[in-house]
């Protein structure tokens, strides 16, 4: 029951990470995409895309603004700026018994009042049937000294969650998206995760898209992660599937 919980818990914390893509190109204006596992994504008018999980949102309120800047040279320039509350998420989870992962012990403490704030730049470059992405991001967690015991010490989980403890953590990578044919693309990237006093955790991805109506799409591919955790240096992989669905308003 306790492997089950944590399973519950890493896809709550990470949903809409695993699957997301990267571009500096936001969504036109009107149209809308999600999925499963992936946000809700709404495109607005003058270059700006916002979008949250609406599921996750009740537990861990979330949303991520990006507003595309224009080209130069022909890369794709953009800012995107998220913000997160993952205080009751963490309170829902640290109690004893049932759904319980994190210490009640009073030694350790309750949760805090956890507010985390991430910058990031994001470049394009498009041609006929690939693009490719830069990106480097740094998130803050101003007055965040929680107990490093209410750290889930899961892969995905723990370098995301590093940043309550340190208040502060950056990142960088880079993505590549190939469209094989009309109906396929195909996707691989590598992040890098750099927190302070911690390993440099690594993670990389390959998924298949498959688009078989101009609506739904199928989605199902890999995930490689490596870190040192509080338990010692491990090498991480994880089946990655999803459906999204898009439309216009």
């Amino acid at each position: 029951m306790k492997i089950i919980l944590q399973i519950n818990f890493l896809i709550l914390v990470v949903a809409g990470i695993l699957l997301a893509g990267d571009t500096a190109y936001p969504l036109e204006n009107g149209q809308r995409q999600m999925g499963v596992f992936q946000p809700r994504i709404y495109g607005m008018n003058n270059n700006l895309e916002i979008s949250t999980h609406p599921l996750l949102f009740f537990v861990k309120p979330n949303v991520k603004v990006k507003k595309h800047h224009g080209e130069y040279k022909g890369l794709g320039m953009a800012s995107r700026f998220s913000f997160d509350y993952p205080t009751p998420l963490l309170k829902l989870i640290q109690r004893e018994g049932k759904f319980g992962i994190l210490s009640k012990d009073p030694d350790i403490g309750d949760i805090p009042n956890l507010f985390v704030f991430q910058g990031e730049l994001l470049v394009t470059k498009n041609s006929a049937d690939y693009s490719l992405t830069g990106k480097a991001g740094l998130s803050i967690c101003p007055g965040c000294e929680l107990d490093k015991r209410h750290l889930v010490d899961l892969p995905l989980t723990y370098p995301r969650m590093t940043v309550y403890h340190h208040g502060f953590a950056s990142n960088v990578g880079l993505d590549l998206d190939y469209i094989y044919s009309e109906k396929i693309s195909l996707k691989t990237d590598i992040d890098l995760f750099i927190i302070p006093d911690e390993d440099v955790f690594i993670e990389n991805k390959f998924m298949i898209n498959y688009q078989f109506s101009p609506k739904y799409t199928l989605t199902g591919g890999v995930k490689l992660t490596q870190g040192t955790y509080p338990f010692g240096k491990q090498l991480d992989i994880f089946p990655l599937i999803d459906l999204s669905w898009s439309w216009e308003k």
